[in-house]
């Protein structure tokens, strides 16, 4: 071979070496997690997909033979969808497509066995004195049981918890660390215990009876720093950052104060003399609907409307007034909560929109709250102590 040819076989391989090592592979799917692959009608999980790329950025495209993805995630760059199970039994196959920029793409899917709902009453060994759901997207509930035990249980998650004791009332909130922390206070007196990852202490309420039944507690939505204590005794306020001269507890009313709730913009309280909207930093205020009033719960509607449901004179109310319904649900329990569709449930009962319906397999059970979780499963405490799901 003359010399220029063997120059030119050499830079032809050069080339070749370039093209290949500069040339770009599409979409590799590294991994992927599934939050239940067995969830029950309704119920909300999580789908992750990991994958790697050398042409950026990459786009998640996701089909299902059933049910529906949660409308909340904001665009097909991100990696996870929430997906809602349909209201029928059997196996339904979820896919996801990840393309690159150069519209190459891989696929992977995920088999889902979608199974009827069914009332569970193992959840707990213990009575159960009280019950709270985990704030955010996902999760279960916080339940407080008689033997000092606080576990957290999901639909795949039933376990001990670094907190312990037997409260009455609890609340539990993310902190600047994303830690939880717990406030929980036993069924009578005035000490209120803070737990946390890190410390440790009890809190005396010092403007409490000595002998008081608390009933609820909640942090403030406007001020993060004011504790909320709903007691026999009135409605109480604990502030851990005052400021210099100025008191960490005080007397709000001295209405009984049943329960709270955390609305998107303040929180309301139900008491013995009506609802009322709290303003950390106004002495008191007047009642926005008044009567005996035990439970609240802030509805927001579809158009951005707002609609307080209350339970006052043992009836189920909205704004003030008794709703304008056929009847009011067989036993009106002191408890509210509602679901991803507004459905309102009052203990054992929902309505449907028409009429008051009973959770199948209820029928003669003593209900007294009631907590729809975020992953759709509802949670049921008895007046015996059970702790029930469906």
């Amino acid at each position: 071979m003359r010399e220029d040819g063997l120059k030119n076989a050499i830079l032809i391989c050069i080339a070749g070496l370039i093209l290949i090592g500069c040339s770009s592979s599409g979409p590799e799917i590294t991994g992927s997690t599934i939050s239940n692959e067995n969830p029950v009608t309704g119920q909300k999980i999580l789908l992750q997909v990991f994958s790697i790329a050398d042409k950026a950025p990459l786009t998640y495209s996701w089909e299902s033979s059933g049910g529906q993805f949660d409308e909340n995630v904001e665009d097909d760059t991100q990696y996870y969808r929430y997906w809602v199970a349909p209201d029928e039994v059997g196996e339904q196959t979820i896919t996801c497509t990840v393309r690159d920029d150069d519209d190459d793409e891989e696929t992977t899917s995920f088999t889902v066995q979608v199974n009827a709902r069914e009332i569970d009453d193992t959840l707990v060994d213990a009575n159960v004195l009280s019950i709270v759901k985990q704030s955010g997207t996902i999760g279960g509930v916080w339940v407080s049981s008689e033997n000092e035990e606080i576990r957290f249980i999901s639909s795949t998650t039933n376990e001990l918890t670094s907190f312990e004791g037997a409260f009455g009332a609890m609340h539990l909130a993310l902190n600047s660390s994303f830690n939880y922390i717990l406030w929980g206070a036993s069924s009578q007196g005035r000490e209120i215990s803070q737990q946390s990852s890190d410390e440790e202490f009890v809190l005396t309420c010092e403007t409490c009876d000595t002998d008081d039944v608390i009933h609820d507690l909640t942090v403030d939505v406007i001020d993060g720093n004011i504790l909320w204590v709903g007691a026999d005794s009135g409605m109480h306020w604990y502030d851990s950052n005052p400021e210099e001269g100025e008191e960490q507890w005080g007397e709000y009313k001295p209405e009984k104060t049943n329960d709270f709730f955390q609305g998107a913009g303040l929180v309301y309280a139900a008491t013995s003399s009506g609802i009322y909207e709290l303003d950390p930093y106004a002495e008191s205020s007047d009642p926005i609907y008044t009567g005996d009033s035990c439970a609240v719960i802030e509805v927001e509607n579809d158009d951005e409307t707002v609609n307080v449901w209350h339970i006052t004179d043992s009836q189920v109310c909205r704004d003030g007034t008794a709703l304008p319904l056929d009847s009011q649900p067989a036993d009106v329990a002191c408890s509210l909560d509602t679901d991803w569709n507004n459905t309102i449930w009052c203990g054992k009962y929902f309505w449907d929109g028409e009429s008051w319906q009973t959770v199948p397999g209820l029928e003669d059970e003593d209900i007294v709250k009631s907590v729809f979780s975020n992953e759709g499963l509802v949670y049921f405490l008895s007046s015996s102590g059970t702790l029930l799901r469906w």
